[in-house]
């Protein structure tokens, strides 16, 4: 630093190393606070055992990690494969036929996933374990996509090794509305290659038989396939792992988990009230989607008209209906 003659001017000479550093840092003050700030759109949760992050945009999980383990358990969006991480689907299982509908004759456009994956949800609340956001239809939403007047919130709370993720829907419109609703999260294999699925498994819990619906372009058939026979395991490279996804109904299975082969199970996700399932993990790929569903995928020959889609829940004017489902890791499989 140089003084002037001056007893009011400094002249600063950001030749001087300390000098360059303080502009750099008030550089990095001025461009990160706004980001990553009060005002992020990325906030965090934890407690003793876990710490979670979750997005404003689409209330999606951004990550799971243990405290004592040190694992990231939620996928992390590699483009190589799958750009989301945990989007939920509302109010439409992955897809309608054509991504639209009709209501009273009026064509509705429906993105893939719906219409809460690209919305941003304001924070009713947050404490350093739990948190509530919610969302409300704007009027190029109701003119463009979805012509019900509806609320979702969605709350998440963390207790030991668990993560409750918690749906609220209300029908503040005059007609009855008709949806879908899921989770879609994506968990990590233990080192998120794809070499790595040959030692992992799905683990059921029980003994289990079951057929699974086939699907195709995101799309159910109208027929079913052989799939479990008395069986509580099913290993990723199994030929009976496709490459579109593995819909159960009826809850037949409560509770998944994946384990290294012959080995407890890492990270599981109980159903809760969904009383659907769909798993999605196409060969080579470096992770797990377990999707808890209310209702599913549209049928191939689904008519356009939503209020004959008769596979979606139905919620009267003034009704509210809630579903979870818990995500449980374990730190010491």
């Amino acid at each position: 630093m140089k003084l002037t003659n001056s007893k009011r001017a400094v002249k600063w000479d950001c030749k001087v190393p300390h000098l360059k550093v303080l502009g750099f840092l008030l550089i990095f003050l001025t461009f990160f606070f706004p980001v990553y700030g009060q005002d992020s759109e990325v906030f965090w949760l934890e407690n003793d055992s876990i710490r979670v992050s979750i997005s404003k945009k689409g209330a999606e999980l951004q990550s799971i990690k243990g405290k004592i383990s040190e694992f990231e358990y939620l996928w992390q969006g590699n483009g190589e494969y799958w750009t989301d991480r945990a989007p939920i689907m509302f109010p439409v299982n992955v897809r309608f036929k054509d991504d639209e509908f009709y209501f009273r004759n009026v064509k509705y456009e429906m993105p893939k996933m719906g219409i809460i994956k690209q919305s941003l949800m304001a924070l009713k609340h947050k404490s350093k374990n739990e948190a509530t956001l919610s969302f409300v239809p704007d009027e190029e939403v109701l003119h463009e996509n979805y012509p019900f007047l509806f609320k979702i919130s969605v709350r998440y709370k963390l207790t030991d090794n668990t993560i409750l993720n918690e749906y609220i829907i209300t029908n503040n419109g005059t007609h009855s509305m008709y949806f879908a609703l899921g989770g879609h999260p994506g968990f990590n294999l233990s080192l998120g290659q794809p070499n790595d699925r040959k030692t992992h498994e799905l683990f059921f819990y029980k003994s289990l038989s079951a057929k699974r619906e086939l699907i195709k372009n995101s799309l159910l058939k109208d027929s079913v396939a052989p799939f479990l026979q008395d069986e509580t395991t099913l290993g990723l490279d199994d030929d009976r792992v496709p490459n579109t996804g593995i819909f159960i109904k009826d809850s037949v299975i409560n509770k998944i988990g994946l384990a290294k082969s012959g080995q407890k199970p890492y990270i599981s996700l109980i159903l809760g009230n969904f009383p659907n399932v769909n798993i999605w993990s196409p060969p080579g790929y470096p992770f797990v989607c377990i999707e808890p569903m209310a209702s599913h995928h549209d049928f191939e020959d689904s008519p356009k008209d939503i209020e004959k889609k008769s596979h979606l829940v139905t919620l009267k004017p003034g009704e509210t209906v809630k579903y979870y489902f818990l995500i449980q890791i374990d730190q010491n499989p």
